[in-house]
């Protein structure tokens, strides 16, 4: 299956999972029915199962639409695929798989003095964001070109300079860093990241992000604990290809 560019989604909420169902201009390869945005999850070796947000498992029951998927436990994925009738003991769902694409899945870091440069502060928007599957998902906007050796870094970091404000103090307080590497801002990119929540204060209200936006300067944006993915705003969402670098 080819690689879609462009997917106008519909958002489907079942029993707390985000589940999309696409609609797809005629000219692409359209095999599937259903999207998910999944964590996998690794038994052994490649052996693996799709754990999705509220809970459920979707076992890969058909991969043979796949080859060469190197499966890594803990990465983020858009799966596409057919839901299969026959039912396996131990998982919610059977699934043909017909499309893995890996979402950038990172983990949070500190910055200190020392780490400040490196991880840069160049402007990018947050579209949207979600707390789901143990971790704090973001899509997200900024402008760059697709030369490969202007790969851009994404990071959510925790403020660790004597410097840094402190906000309030119901909330963790971090930052989303962008560094552009000097990349030239020729057209506005769209793409996922997804960062893993280890060892998060589950008594704070929510997190409090940091954002160097695109065109209003630093913004404070606050997300509670009990934000999911039944708390998107929105019915419908573009979905474009992530084709400027990013690490």
């Amino acid at each position: 299956m080819k690689k879609v560019k462009w997917i106008l989604f519909s958002f489907l909420l079942i029993g707390g999972s985000l589940l999309l169902q696409s609609c797809l201009d005629d000219d692409d390869n359209n095999d599937y029915n259903s999207l998910a945005i999944t964590t996998i999850k690794v038994k052994a070796g490649q052996d693996y199962y799709f754990a999705l947000d509220d809970g459920k498992k979707m076992l890969p029951g058909d991969t043979t639409s796949i080859n060469n998927y190197l499966v890594k436990d803990g990465q983020r994925a858009f799966v596409y695929f057919n839901l299969l009738e026959e039912k396996k003991e131990g998982y919610d769902y059977n699934a043909k798989v017909q499309y893995i694409e890996n979402i950038l899945t990172k983990s949070v870091i500190p910055m200190d003095e020392q780490t400040t440069d490196s991880i840069g502060d160049d402007r990018i928007n947050i579209v949207d964001m979600w707390l789901g599957g143990g971790y704090l998902n973001i899509e997200f906007q900024l402008f760059g070109t697709q030369n490969i050796q202007k790969k851009h870094m994404l990071n959510l970091v925790r403020n660790e300079r004597q410097d840094a404000p402190q906000e309030d103090a119901d909330y963790i307080n971090l930052e989303f860093r962008h560094n552009a590497y000097d990349d030239t801002p020729a057209y506005l990119g769209n793409g996922f990241v997804c960062f893993k929540l280890d060892n998060i204060d589950t008594t704070k209200k929510g997190f409090n992000i940091r954002v160097n936006t695109l065109y209003n300067g630093i913004k404070q944006y606050k997300i509670n604990m009990d934000t999911s993915t039944a708390a998107l705003n929105a019915s419908l969402k573009a979905y474009t290809e992530q084709t400027i670098p990013i690490k």
